[in-house]
């Protein structure tokens, strides 16, 4: 096994004559590691001319950069795109190589992102999709038509906006569709840290699933919840409401997996039985930490919603400040204390917050 699951819940007790709100935080755990092997990275490069000059130089440095970086035994496609997309270079990684952009003169990204995931879907290796523009969709607009998109499990999005102009909303999307991240990027400087932060050298599984109970709501990852490459310690913070009654409830949280090491399926369990009680012993051995943490992530993915919908985000962002407060994590308090002066940037800080 390269990975195990540990669970911390918020009680341990619950109660018989009414339901009880149980928040969980499942952190699926590395035991053992490997060198990143046989994955796909593809690099999506917008060429368009709002593109030209120094964010398109960077971006072709920073993913070539990426490509030489990534271990021997993996697989890159980088494309470019606007009028439609190009495959620029295809092959392993670990290599020097230099490509001609082009130019483009529309940002046609519906058919680009659909082109990316026919190519993954043809692959079915566990892939990491890096995708940056700087504009709007010219082809589809409305983010409804990105909600459809089907995802296979493989793959995973890493979505870039630079500057103003682009659509915050449907990069997200992707990005929340696909247990990915979303970046908002106000210089091209930014660009090299970014693709440095989404190199895999280390794996702990591939093409992870993790199964929960029926009715478990999480709040940082949507349902189904799969994640192509585990290069990190994951968290999944929810909760479950248990129905009343007089016997113990059972939970029992499941991940399959391919091992990095070994390259066989395998699954491990964790189950929690959680014992009936009387209301005062329920409510005293309530883990308060673990509430407010759950809570705080919570709230964090109820702000992202009325942003992303366009509501009214003052009290809720002030509720999230009060939380953060509550769980007296140093780190919660000061990202939460940046929110609120941007969309772009607090969309952006809320899907990178939601998957660190």
């Amino acid at each position: 096994m390269t990975i195990t699951i540990n669970i911390k819940q918020t009680h341990n007790y619950i109660y018989t004559d009414r339901p009880t709100d149980v928040g969980f935080i499942i952190y699926i755990t590395p035991l053992q590691t490997a060198v990143t092997r046989n994955a796909h990275y593809i690099i999506m490069i917008d060429n368009s001319p709002s593109m030209q000059g120094e964010k398109l130089n960077t971006a072709v440095q920073s993913a070539q950069k990426l490509l030489l970086s990534l271990p021997q035994g993996n697989f890159v496609t980088i494309i470019v795109f606007s009028n439609h997309p190009e495959i620029r270079y295809q092959g392993p990684s670990g290599v020097l190589v230099n490509f001609d952009v082009g130019k483009g003169y529309t940002t046609r990204f519906y058919e680009a992102i659909n082109f990316a995931i026919d190519l993954a879907k043809r692959s079915q290796m566990p892939t990491k999709i890096i995708l940056l523009t700087d504009g709007k969709p010219t082809d589809k607009r409305n983010v409804k038509d990105y909600e459809k998109i089907d995802i296979p499990p493989n793959i995973q999005i890493i979505s870039i906006g630079i500057g103003k102009d682009y659509n915050e909303n449907i990069l997200k999307r992707l990005a929340d569709k696909s247990a990915g991240t979303f970046y908002h990027v106000n210089e091209p400087s930014q660009l090299p840290n970014i693709f440095e932060r989404e190199k895999t050298s280390s794996t702990f599984a591939y093409n992870l699933q993790l199964l929960v109970p029926q009715n478990f709501m999480p709040h940082n990852y949507d349902l189904p919840i799969r994640i192509p490459i585990v290069d990190k310690l994951i968290a999944v913070y929810g909760n479950l409401v248990v129905p009343a009654g007089n016997s113990p409830y059972v939970v029992t949280f499941t991940a399959n997996y391919t091992d990095p090491v070994d390259n066989r399926q395998k699954t491990v369990t964790k189950t929690i039985t959680l014992q009936r009680a009387d209301p005062q012993i329920v409510e005293n051995y309530i883990d308060r930490d673990s509430l407010a943490e759950i809570r705080y992530y919570r709230m964090l993915r109820e702000y992202a919603d009325a942003l992303y919908t366009g509501k009214d985000t003052t009290k809720i962002l002030n509720q999230l400040k009060e939380i953060a407060e509550e769980t007296k994590r140093p780190e919660l308090i000061e990202e939460t204390k940046r929110l609120g002066s941007d969309k772009k940037s607090d969309l952006s800080e809320i899907t990178r917050k939601m998957r660190s």
